[in-house]
């Protein structure tokens, strides 16, 4: 087994790991002004693979909402855990699979809610800060997801079935054997989220799986930081993945990054 968690006090840079049968690269980074503040950074990014499968989850914290990185991390935990207790069959049937995450989120909002409730603020805060956070806190945590599961199917063919849901502009792309094929069941949405407080927000959750993704064959995963790769018809090399994580973090608008590219 093979487990990533992302640190939202550190970068990791553009790394790739081996796991039979999936070739994965991942990266984080913090916008510059989080990084010069030595603060958290509000995305999170976890996988995990586990014999012929691989779960995952990207998360985007809300940072006008209280404490988004709490939210992305919680979430991003939690998918992972979901997924994994779910069977290839399971996750085949839509209609019934989105019924059950649907459901699954929304009972999440207790757990997420108490974890709020618990959460501290540094004593040093300065005062008006404090009270524009405890404001917030009321309104719950708030972050966007994408997440996922690859069960390979046939070692031959390198067929798998994967399952994907979404809430948010987390960026989804798909290639398959020869090159990048359109998905039109995950779309960028700025109005969607999950939040502590009331679960789903901005409207239904989007989920991808059995016959529409078929012929997929590499999937990459990342976060709005990351937005100069949006125009990028190959992946590049991974150490020119990083070069770009650095020119995303050299701009005045630069946010947090996340990445994640997954190929069987």
């Amino acid at each position: 087994m093979y487990t990533f968690y992302s640190d939202q006090k550190k970068e990791t840079p553009v790394s790739s790991v081996y796991r039979d049968p999936f070739s994965i690269r991942y990266g984080y980074a913090r916008a510059n002004e989080t990084q010069e503040a030595d603060d958290f950074g509000q995305d999170f990014l976890a996988f995990e693979v586990k014999e012929r499968s691989l779960v995952f989850a990207v998360c985007d914290g809300v940072s006008l909402s209280f404490c988004g990185d709490l939210a992305a991390r919680f979430l991003s935990e939690e998918l992972l855990q979901w997924l994994g207790s779910q069977t290839p069959e399971e996750l085949k049937d839509e209609s019934l699979i989105k019924e059950k995450l649907t459901e699954h989120l929304g009972e999440l909002t207790a757990k997420g809610t108490e974890a709020i409730r618990r959460h501290r603020l540094p004593g040093s805060m300065p005062p008006i800060l404090r009270e524009v956070l405890e404001e917030k806190r009321t309104n719950g945590s708030e972050t966007m997801f994408l997440c996922g599961r690859i069960d390979m199917a046939d070692d031959i063919t390198h067929k798998a079935h994967v399952f994907l849901a979404s809430s948010g502009d987390l960026r989804l792309r798909l290639w398959g054997e020869a090159e990048e094929i359109s998905n039109p069941h995950i779309t960028s949405d700025t109005k969607k989220r999950w939040s502590t407080k009331d679960g789903i927000i901005g409207g239904k959750i989007q989920i991808a799986t059995g016959s529409t993704l078929k012929d997929t064959r590499r999937i990459a995963v990342y976060s709005d930081g990351f937005s100069t790769i949006d125009g990028l018809n190959t992946l590049p090399s991974t150490d020119q993945l990083q070069i770009l994580v650095k020119k995303s973090l050299q701009s005045p608008l630069s946010d947090d990054l996340s990445f994640l590219d997954i190929a069987w």
